[in-house]
């Protein structure tokens, strides 16, 4: 028997192929921002404790760079967050839809938990850049991201097993049972949580390269970003093969069985090669590495996006094999809206982008920014 509700009659207003390509490019471009956050709140939490532990103004400075940046990087991961989440309703709101009802009360729960979390953000770098103590509010701010990402986990994992709806919603009808009896959740969440710091490494590294940096911020920033990078992505290769011994053997097979979806298995192994050596060079390197900074971003991106397309091959076998074929849909494409529509994406990237290069020059010109005055102040 079908589980899923009848096909919407309204034909897709863009072939399949587009929307899908849109989804996994806007969500490759989340995904990294999400671990920007996450990694870029946890190794600022750490080298605060670190440095008043042991009295290092190296590292309460690195943590003050960056919680003073966390708020602005949580803007860019909402304003990222919300086109895939689109396109994603379009393409399997059927599954999407009654997923996200069966645990409805978690799910509306994400705006309140989004909330706080921005509140804690802003309250954790308004204490830092008056030398007062933010620990407290940055460990509840990152308590409740992850929560956030662990709800988010179930929605995307309930909504390809349609199997298990029937039980969860005898179980609570009011939308209060989380998907946590499947075997694949655990890992696949822990899986996207460690690839959180192979991009927040690179960005520490990135960061070092600041002008009016003394040389031994300098050579901390890229060391630790060396190694934040390298460590953290042999961790999540362990966890990937978790992930992926956790999936059904079929779904497995099919998957590296498909040329395209095997090309980015296969380039998610390289780009991850590539991250440990870079990361072990930048850890070794006495001073800071442009180029080892640039490629390091670079390929950790790279990294995201054939993450992004492995998961999106795994949602659609699994999906095929339940009755949902995502590629089976009527079709209207209206070609003058998808142009204006693609021309006002180019525009807002490119718009994004110089935001953020004023961004950069504001940061250099300000000579009186907390980063200047931290080597004499403890942020714990």
């Amino acid at each position: 028997m079908n589980n899923f509700p009848a096909v919407d009659q309204i034909p897709l207003p863009a072939p399949v192929w587009l929307l899908k390509g849109l989804h996994d490019l806007t969500f490759s471009l989340h995904l990294a921002s999400v671990g920007l956050l996450i990694g870029g709140l946890v190794l600022a939490l750490a080298f605060a404790i670190l440095g008043h532990m042991r009295q290092s103004s190296v590292m309460t400075e690195t943590s003050g760079m960056l919680i003073h940046r966390l708020p602005t990087v949580m803007a860019f991961v909402i304003n990222l967050g919300i086109p895939p989440l689109l396109f994603a309703q379009v393409l399997y709101g059927r599954a999407l839809y009654t997923s996200s009802v069966l645990i409805g009360t978690y799910w509306i729960s994400v705006i309140l938990l989004l909330m706080g979390s921005y509140y804690g953000l802003y309250v954790s770098a308004g204490l830092a850049a008056k030398h007062r103590a933010w620990f407290a509010p940055g460990l509840a701010s990152l308590l409740l991201i992850l929560t956030i990402a662990f709800i988010y986990s179930n929605n995307m994992t309930l909504m390809i097993h349609p199997q298990s709806w029937g039980a969860i919603y005898m179980h609570s009808p009011s939308g209060l049972q989380l998907n946590t009896a499947d075997p694949t959740l655990m890992p696949r969440w822990l899986f996207f949580m460690a690839g959180s710091f192979p991009a927040a490494g690179a960005a520490l590294m990135l960061l070092s390269l600041k002008a009016g940096l003394s040389d031994e911020l300098t050579r901390f920033m890229t060391r630790a970003g060396g190694l934040v990078v390298a460590v953290s992505i042999v961790l999540q290769a362990l966890l990937a093969q978790m992930t992926m011994a956790a999936q059904p053997q079929n779904v497995v097979s099919t998957v590296m069985n498909d040329p395209l979806y095997r090309t980015f298995a296969f380039g998610w192994l390289t780009t991850a090669l590539l991250l440990a050596l870079l990361g072990v060079a930048a850890a070794a390197g006495k001073r800071g590495n442009a180029l080892i900074a640039i490629a390091a971003s670079t390929v950790a991106f790279l990294n995201v996006a054939s993450t992004v397309m492995v998961r999106d091959g795994i949602r659609d076998v699994t999906l095929r094999s339940v009755g949902f074929d995502v590629w089976d849909r009527q079709v209207a494409p209206n070609w003058s809206v998808i142009d204006m529509f693609l021309v006002l994406l180019v525009t807002a990237v490119v718009i994004i982008a110089w935001l953020v290069g004023v961004m950069g020059k504001a940061n250099r010109l300000d000579g009186g920014t907390l980063e200047s005055r931290a080597a004499q102040e403890t942020y714990v």
